[in-house]
């Protein structure tokens, strides 16, 4: 059945954990606060002409057709950048730490619904209420942040896949087959046809209980920017030295990953896809200024100075960082001052800076809470969770994976101390029970799903 008008509830995207040849019943995860997305894919025909001949004579698929995938989403607390790949430990690494780890490619779901009042995050069954477009193989290739005074973080990316499969979800046999090419096989690439995946609700509702650290539009001062003193002639900023913290208007970063595709003989799918490091990513801010520094405009086309900035975004309700940027070794590729009688004097910058898996750029969330516990466990079991998110070398107040973790009743009534980390042994003796973990980091915490247990 088809739907002409697409709502926020008929629509969703589920997406898998690498591999893309593993099996999708049991690790979808949905993305949070997407707006808009569009599939396009072309065929790469080779097609021959013969003299003589008013038309072509023949055609041949010389590969595998071209597929490509553009989300746009409002940023809320890292989920969705965890599930397209990047890192958001910026404390063990930078936002392209996995780029060059091998079977990172990603399956990815867009449903739609066939008829009204069909909210992924409340059906209970899917069977023959939704469509599936279902991509297989799927790379991010762009990634562009945008944040200004008055709006919220808004996110476009651009992703490829290798097939795609759309049909009406049945799930006849515990769901349907994944759209993955088998890339690992020895010969010809072919579909995989032994997997599955399985939509369920839970895949689209709040899996860290907080869906969105930062949910509203932002007022000055809810962008921070922190670096060392920048010396460039005209760019001065407000703030006390040697450390300015500057009121930030906007802020876009922006990078494109290269990627070759790469083939074996006797198949026209890619058995990988080989990112071309390093890359260059830019930065773009406009911000508030005091003074305007002295200096010679040959020292400012030289590039010889590279600076760090630290962005933190923050909830202008909590005052808390719900996303901190690092940029490391950017260089001023040109710069713009605005000074108007009765306004306030302006600076616009422009950085560009090498990124790789080891340098580059560094992001850091609150945590997200990857594994939830059981939704239900027997008395005497044992409940876990795994968290991803900025992790803390500091042994004194957090675990030796970077968090701490106080696991409470439904009545929000702690457990004790030892109930302090990611696995919770439930006292075998005692009747029934809802349990719950809160995850913390330096930037915050979340809440687990709940558990019950008897």
């Amino acid at each position: 059945m088809a739907t002409n008008r697409i709502t926020y509830g008929q629509s969703a995207i589920a997406v898998s954990q690498p591999p893309a040849n593993s099996d999708n019943t049991s690790n979808l995860t949905g993305l949070k606060r997407v707006q808009s997305a569009s599939v396009n894919f072309a065929f790469a025909r080779e097609r021959f002409k013969q003299i003589g001949s008013p038309d072509y004579v023949g055609q041949v698929q010389v590969k595998n057709a071209d597929i490509g995938l553009d989300v746009n989403y409002l940023y809320s607390n890292g989920t969705n950048e965890a599930m397209m790949g990047l890192n958001v430990n910026g404390e063990d690494g930078t936002a392209l730490k996995y780029v060059k780890k091998e079977n990172q490619d990603r399956n990815y779901y867009i449903l739609m619904g066939t008829g009204d009042n069909q909210e992924a995050n409340k059906v209970t069954n899917f069977k023959n209420k939704f469509n599936v477009m279902a991509l297989g193989n799927v790379f991010l290739n762009s990634y562009s942040l945008s944040a200004s005074v008055g709006s919220p973080v808004s996110v476009s990316s651009s992703l490829s896949a290798y097939n795609v499969v759309m049909n009406e979800y049945n799930d006849s046999t515990n769901g349907e087959t994944i759209p993955a090419i088998d890339t690992t096989k020895v010969g010809p690439g072919a579909p995989v046809l032994d997997k599955n995946y399985k939509i369920t609700s839970s895949a689209f509702q709040n899996t860290t209980n907080r869906d969105g650290n930062i949910h509203a539009a932002f007022t000055a001062g809810d962008i921070e920017l922190i670096l060392a003193n920048v010396n460039e002639p005209g760019i001065e900023f407000t703030g006390s030295s040697p450390v300015r913290s500057a009121s930030i208007d906007s802020l876009d970063i922006d990078f494109n990953i290269e990627r070759t595709d790469l083939y074996g003989l006797g198949s026209m799918y890619p058995y990988g896809k080989r990112a071309v490091l390093p890359i260059l990513g830019t930065l773009n801010f406009s911000a508030l200024a005091t003074e305007f520094t002295s200096g010679n405009l040959n020292t400012f086309l030289s590039g010889e100075n590279n600076y760090n900035f630290t962005f933190n975004v923050k909830d202008n309700c909590s005052g808390q960082t719900g996303l901190q940027m690092v940029v490391e070794n950017a260089q001023l590729d040109s710069q713009g001052i605005s000074n108007t009688l009765g306004d306030n004097a302006s600076i616009t910058a422009n950085f560009g800076f090498s990124m790789s898996d080891i340098s580059g750029l560094k992001i850091s969330t609150p945590p997200l809470i990857v594994n939830q516990p059981a939704a239900s466990a027997s008395a005497g079991g044992t409940l876990s969770v795994a968290a991803t998110g900025l992790t803390s070398s500091d042994g004194m107040n957090y675990g030796a994976d970077g968090f701490k973790y106080q696991w409470y009743t439904s009545d929000n009534y702690s457990v004790g101390a030892a109930a302090t980390g990611s696995t919770f042994a439930t006292d075998g003796t005692t009747g029934a029970a809802t349990y719950y973990v809160v995850a913390t980091n330096e930037l915050g915490n979340a809440t687990s799903n709940n558990s019950v247990v008897s």
